[in-house]
């Protein structure tokens, strides 16, 4: 009688298991977040510009036509179409993206394949490995120029006819500097003078510090009420505009001159002046004074305003029940001889 022989199942090979999990698994990126980007730049004596195309898997699609308003070399408007591209797909919430150019120079100095000589392309170059960082996966293809036609046509600013999709825009834009040009970083002072009148409520409303006495304190948290704090400024909370921004002692003859003499200044009187103070988003607590006293201390107010001929106060009249019922006399001298 014969047996059939057993044979013990041989260990799966790594490399099966690898491939078995790499394709059950499913991406966890939406299609909405995974966008495919064609770019394209070109520069010429007419002027620069730049393409971009955006298109996600659920249809949307974004059309960009960027001018450039400042002198490029034609690898410079195609790295500026290429930051573009990364902004947008940064600005749409985008996690996997495709980028396509035409630019064997940029796909390839991207990729790493080419090093990078210029100074300026490499400051680019830069730049644009900073922004593919924060996304979860990218590639950088090079197309034949037909194949990006379309981006080709939106950097040259010209129009062309194309199928209608559901969810289609084009976007015209221009770009005023260079990406790569840093701007200068300006310091904010935003302390308050202890002197000013706003340095009770500001240091309330900032630290929750009040003064000692009691009395005082509770006027300060009566008052910050009507006041509130934004990005470290103070603003009072108005009637007929939402906020009035707060302006030290020291800005408001300045503020004063510029509206009462400025560019568009009428030399008007002192309560439309405050009025008018207010109207432009300004508070303190003096305005009327101050108005008022800038407007007496306007010299040309002085000269060529309207002269007041009626007297200070009213006229009362005399009544008499006869003909000189009432004598008046002065009495002078003695004179020098």
């Amino acid at each position: 009688m014969g047996y059939d022989s057993f044979e013990s199942r041989k260990a799966l090979k790594a490399q099966v298991l690898a491939d078995f999990v790499a394709e059950m698994t499913t991406s966890t990126t939406s299609e909405k977040n995974k966008w495919t980007i064609f770019v394209d730049g070109s520069s010429n004596s007419q002027g620069s510009g730049a393409g971009i195309i955006l298109e996600n898997g659920d249809g949307v699609l974004i059309e960009v036509s960027l001018g450039l308003s400042f002198p490029t070399t034609n690898n410079q408007a195609e790295y500026e179409a290429f930051l573009a591209g990364l902004r947008l797909a940064e600005d749409m919430g985008a996690e996997e993206i495709r980028i396509f150019t035409d630019s064997q120079l940029v796909a390839s100095q991207v990729s790493g394949e080419y090093q990078t000589k210029e100074e300026r392309l490499l400051e680019y170059l830069n730049l644009i490995r900073t922004k593919l960082a924060k996304f979860k996966e990218t590639e950088v293809k090079h197309v034949p120029r037909e194949h990006n036609a379309r981006a080709d046509v939106l950097s040259k600013l010209a129009s062309t006819r194309r199928k209608k999709a559901g969810n289609q825009s084009l976007i015209q834009e221009t770009l005023t500097k260079p990406s790569i040009e840093k701007t200068a970083e300006v310091m904010h002072i935003c302390a308050v003078d202890e002197q000013s009148w706003m340095s009770p409520v500001y240091n309330f409303l900032k630290s929750n510090a009040l003064p000692v006495d009691a009395k005082e304190a509770a006027k300060i948290r009566k008052r910050a009420c009507s006041y509130v704090l934004l990005d470290d400024k103070l603003y009072r909370r108005g009637f007929s505009i939402p906020l009035l921004k707060c302006v030290e002692e020291a800005r408001v003859e300045f503020i004063l001159q510029e509206i009462h003499e400025g560019i568009n200044g009428q030399h008007i009187g002192g309560r439309s002046l405050a009025r008018k103070a207010l109207r432009a988003g300004y508070y303190w607590p003096t305005m009327q004074n101050d108005a008022r006293d800038h407007v007496l201390k306007c010299d040309k107010c002085q000269r060529h305003g309207d002269m007041h001929l009626a007297p200070a106060n009213e006229l009362k009249m005399l009544i008499s029940p006869w003909p000189f019922a009432w004598w008046g006399m002065d009495i002078l001298g003695p004179f020098p001889t």
